[in-house]
C-alpha cells in the first residue's frame, strides 16, 4: 500500500468513526452533541448569545400534507413564530404549504433537497443540493433563504465552505428531543423544557423524506410547550430575530 492510499484509508476511517459518532448521538438521548456542539466549530450557529429570554422553535424536513398544516394551525393559535427548515423536493411537491408558512410570518432556510448524508456525497453533490433547494425556494416565495442546516448536523470543513459560498449560514441547535423517533409526547415536552435556556434553537420536525412519517407526538408536543416556556417568561421568535446582533 502506498503512501498516498494509506492517508486516504485514514481519512475515511477517521470520517465514518465521526459520523458513527454523529448518528449515535443523533439516535439516543445523549447530550454530547447539545453540550459540547459548539466546540466541533465556530462557523457553525448552535444558540444565541444573548441573556435575553428569547428562544427560537425550529423544523425540519417539511413541508408535509398532513402535519405542517395541523403545526401551522398550532402556531396561529397561540401566535407563535418559528424558523422551517425546508426540504426542496418537498417543496416542489407542497408549493402552497411553503407559501402559507411564509405569509404567516415564519422563517423558511435550506435543507438539502433529499436530505443525503452530506460528508458521504461529493463536494459537487453538496453544492448542487444547497444551489437547487434555495433556487425552489425563492421561485415559490419570492425570497432566498439565510440559513441552513445540515441532515442529522453532520458536516465536514469543505462542506462549511460550501454552505458558506452559496450564501447560507449553518445552523444545527442545542435541544433537541429526538421527536421523530417517538419517544413519547410527554417525554419530547420534558426534553425540551429540561434544556432551554436563553437564546436556544429547539430543533423538531414536521416532515420526513421516507418510510412512516408520523409526527403526531411532535403536533401533539408543541402547544404543551409553548404554554409551558410561556409560563417561565420567554418569547418564541424567528432565528433572524434570536441571532440579531450576533452575527
Amino acid at each position: 500500500m502506498n503512501h498516498l492510499k494509506l492517508i486516504r484509508l485514514t481519512i475515511l476511517s477517521l470520517l465514518i468513526m465521526i459520523i458513527a459518532l454523529f448518528v449515535s448521538i443523533y439516535y439516543t438521548d445523549l447530550l454530547l452533541l447539545e453540550k459540547y456542539g459548539h466546540l466541533l466549530s465556530d462557523r457553525v450557529i448552535w444558540s444565541s448569545d444573548t441573556k435575553l429570554k428569547r428562544v427560537a422553535f425550529t423544523f425540519d424536513d417539511g413541508p408535509n400534507g398532513k402535519y405542517t398544516p395541523e403545526l401551522l394551525d398550532i402556531l396561529s393559535k397561540h401566535n407563535t413564530k418559528a424558523t422551517f427548515f425546508l426540504i426542496g423536493k418537498n417543496v416542489l411537491k407542497e408549493p402552497d404549504i411553503a407559501r402559507r408558512i411564509y405569509s404567516e410570518g415564519h422563517e423558511i432556510a435550506n435543507h438539502t433537497y433529499s436530505h443525503p448524508v452530506l460528508p458521504l456525497v461529493s463536494r459537487k453533490e453538496v453544492h448542487k443540493q444547497l444551489e437547487s433547494t434555495t433556487s425552489i425556494i425563492e421561485e415559490t416565495i419570492g425570497t432566498k433563504p439565510v440559513y441552513f442546516r445540515p441532515p442529522m448536523g453532520l458536516f465536514t470543513p469543505a462542506i462549511l465552505d460550501i454552505i458558506e459560498s452559496n450564501g447560507l449560514k449553518a445552523i444545527i441547535g442545542e435541544v433537541y428531543p429526538r421527536d421523530p423517533y417517538k419517544p413519547g409526547r410527554d417525554k419530547i415536552v420534558e426534553r425540551v423544557i429540561k434544556r432551554i435556556t436563553p437564546g436556544s434553537i429547539i430543533i423538531m420536525h414536521d416532515g420526513g423524506t421516507w418510510g412512516d412519517i408520523d409526527r403526531s407526538q411532535t403536533i401533539e408536543a408543541v402547544p404543551i410547550i409553548i404554554d409551558k416556556i410561556r409560563a417561565k417568561g420567554y418569547q418564541f421568535v424567528t432565528l433572524s430575530e434570536l441571532l440579531d446582533g450576533d452575527e
